[in-house]
């Protein structure tokens, strides 16, 4: 029977649903420090990146399972603490202006700092992205089959370590998918842009999130559902912007019982990516790894 709960498409939807639910929760936890530190939220702040780099380190000595779900976890902290608040910090120290992309859509100086660093996230993707032959991203590799790119022989001993990539990766997708919707906002400043952009983002999460649903391992698929959670949620919070609706998950402190249930579902789902059932034994009694 608990063999069965991990099916798809079960596993992809509870998978799908932790990556998104980090989301919420990572809006949620930005509030909530802001709300019971008060003036001294920076310090908070740097204690919460702290705690997450020790995740992301634990997890580098782990096998696959608790590897994903620590570096997972541990990148959620990272960017909420070392992203989020030092940009805001930042904006504040150097007086960074808001600026109104849209009618209703305020981009605040912490933002617009983010989007300064859109150089370094397209260099550092070039790099260890581009011109890396070992990559193991489906995109990347594409264009390295398309465009005929050759970045080099892969580095010799180089072992492939999960919790690396799984911090890597969810870092670098949060990153990109605030990038994608500030510049969309700044450039077009529209409604054509804007529905255009929002059309495309939606074909994108379709097309991932069919693929999501046929990974038949708990690890693959939870490391694939990172990507698809953070685009799904793009697709939640805009509309939020342009007043659809409230954005709940920047208010904890007003929906507290809504927030507590996010952290039920997050914390459930979570738990349950990390203790998937064993393999049954192979011939001769060798007993594989987890799933």
């Amino acid at each position: 029977m608990a063999t069965a709960l991990y099916k798809q498409p079960i596993l992809g939807l509870v998978a799908f649903g932790v990556s998104f639910l980090s989301q919420w929760l990572g809006h949620s936890t930005y509030t909530f420090i802001h709300g019971v530190f008060g003036e001294y939220h920076y310090y908070a702040s740097f204690a919460t990146g702290v705690v997450g780099s020790l995740l992301i380190g634990r997890s580098l000595k782990q096998a696959e399972i608790p590897a994903t779900w620590m570096a997972f976890l541990g990148a959620q902290f990272v960017w909420v603490g070392f992203f989020e608040l030092t940009f805001e910090f930042y904006s504040e120290f150097f007086a960074f202006p808001a600026y109104t992309a849209a009618p209703g859509l305020v981009s605040a100086g912490g933002a617009n700092m983010l989007m300064a660093t859109m150089p370094i996230l397209m260099t550092v993707l070039l790099v260890y992205g581009f011109y890396n032959r070992q990559t193991q991203c489906n995109l990347i590799r594409w264009f390295h089959r398309n465009l005929r790119l050759t970045p080099g022989a892969p580095t010799p001993d180089n072992g492939r370590s999960v919790g690396r990539i799984v911090a890597m990766e969810s870092l670098f997708v949060i990153w990109f998918c605030y990038e994608f919707w500030l510049y969309v906002a700044y450039i077009g400043a529209n409604q054509n842009l804007m529905v255009a952009a929002y059309a495309l983002w939606a074909t994108w999460f379709v097309y991932i999130f069919r693929k999501l649903l046929k990974f038949p391992r708990v690890g693959s698929s939870f490391r694939y559902a990172i990507p698809v959670g953070v685009v799904g949620w793009g697709l939640t919070e805009m509309p939020s912007y342009m007043g659809f609706y409230d954005e709940i998950w920047l208010k904890p402190f007003d929906y507290p019982l809504t927030t507590l249930i996010m952290v039920g579902l997050y914390l459930g789902g979570l738990v349950y990516l990390a203790n998937p059932p064993r393999r049954p034994p192979r011939a001769g009694g060798v007993e594989a790894a987890t799933a």
